[in-house]
């Protein structure tokens, strides 16, 4: 895109309104046109002035303001086009940041009862939505079915995160950072948020459990997190992702074909199935390095101490060697020591293109956390250190690794 990205951007009515200020100078300090309309409820939030200010443009509230019929490019009589009509012909993304449970349902189901609404009926660039509610709210079946509609219709996502809510709950359902939605909105209005299209990619994320009897299990820590911003990402990159699942307690991603899995035998099985027809796999589950030998039956306190015997577990990954078809592989080291001489010979041992590793030591990153910090290592001397972030801007960067490394075999298929 050789001029300045033009954005127009949602802010509907919930608490993270006030950070949609921080969107808008984010934007604009990167060089985008941004405009703003603003839903009834956001104006209970946040002052339209504030965004005025910040993006040097009058800020729409109402289909029928005042001077709704002058801003943009003329119409087609040669007249000065009605506002979301106009604004329609020349913006290249709608981002709505925060997305509540509301907004979502009108753009589901086309309603235009404010200029938003309306605008987005009018709009036939790109949409990047950033929920933002409670956690019960983005759970219930109502706003998974929107969720799933808008992602039908070519809607994009980002978030929302884990965190404290509104409420003062923990939970899902916080807006995604203010700085990932800017660097999200770029990428996807500047023309570079497809280049998965087409592509069928294969994601494992969450932990094995490997029964003990028939009550009792040996599992890790792994929150799935990491495999499910995968999917997230690759999803929203244009690619047919399927989710091989752990238990992970996480709400499927919207467009997303999922299947659970238990055992590592389980995703071993699942793996073989699905491995042939896909084009990469990203292979971030946890899986168990040590399969405990099961009693068929309850083991009980009253008998006194018992020993659980722990055979080594299948290689998964390795095994799918022989299954390659020109498939480009991702494996996820996760090391207390020697990070990258490990995660070099773990990507040569299983074959893979690529290799991702991060220290499960330290606290605050990795499993069972809303960040993490990586070095991925792609072929040859590829060597990318992705500092402490949100666990989806990792995603990317770990696509971007992957769309490297398969530059080379697009070439020779």
């Amino acid at each position: 895109m050789t001029r300045r990205p033009r954005i127009l951007l949602g802010v509907s009515g919930g608490i993270a309104a006030y950070k949609s200020a921080e969107i808008v100078r984010g934007l604009v300090r990167a060089g985008a046109d941004v405009r703003v309309a603003m839903t009834r409820g956001a104006r209970e939030f946040v002052a339209p002035l504030t965004f005025a200010v910040l993006s040097k443009h009058a800020v729409h509230t109402e289909v029928f303001e005042a001077g709704a019929a002058e801003a943009g490019p003329q119409g087609p009589a040669g007249t000065a086009g009605i506002a979301h009509v106009a604004l329609a012909e020349s913006c290249d993304l709608l981002l709505v940041a925060p997305a509540t449970a509301h907004t979502l349902a009108k753009l589901a189901h086309g309603l235009a009862d404010d200029f938003l609404t309306t605008y987005a009926l009018a709009h036939r660039g790109r949409l990047l939505l950033a929920p933002a509610m409670e956690t019960a709210m983005w759970a219930h079946p109502a706003v998974r079915a929107n969720v799933e509609l808008l992602t039908a219709r070519g809607a994009l996502w980002i978030g929302p995160d884990e965190g404290e809510l509104a409420s003062g709950h923990e939970g899902v359902g916080r807006m995604a950072a203010p700085e990932a939605i800017v660097a999200e909105a770029l990428r996807v209005a500047s023309g570079q948020g497809r280049d998965l299209e087409g592509l069928r990619l294969l994601v494992t994320a969450g932990p094995t459990r490997e029964r003990i009897d028939p009550i009792r299990f040996v599992s890790n820590r792994s929150s799935g997190r990491m495999g499910f911003a995968l999917a997230e990402a690759a999803r929203d990159r244009g690619a047919a992702v399927t989710l091989l699942a752990g238990h992970a307690g996480l709400a499927a991603p919207a467009g997303v074909r999922v299947v659970p899995f238990e055992t590592a035998d389980d995703l071993h099985e699942a793996l073989v199935r699905e491995f042939p027809e896909c084009d990469g796999l990203a292979m971030a589950a946890a899986v168990a390095d040590f399969i405990p030998e099961e009693s068929g039956v309850r083991l009980h306190r009253k008998d006194g101490e018992r020993s659980v015997r722990l055979r080594p577990g299948r290689d998964i990954l390795a095994s799918l060697r022989p299954l390659r078809r020109g498939q480009t592989v991702i494996a996820f080291a996760a090391e207390t020591e020697d990070l990258e001489a490990r995660a070099l010979a773990k990507r040569e041992a299983k074959g893979a293109d690529v290799v991702v590793v991060n220290d499960v030591g330290r606290p605050g990153i990795g499993f069972d956390a809303a960040d993490n910090e990586v070095v991925i290592l792609g072929p040859g001397e590829r060597r990318e250190v992705v500092s402490r972030r949100g666990k989806r801007e990792v995603a990317d960067r770990i696509w971007d690794a992957f769309v490297l490394a398969r530059a080379p075999q697009a070439t020779r298929t």
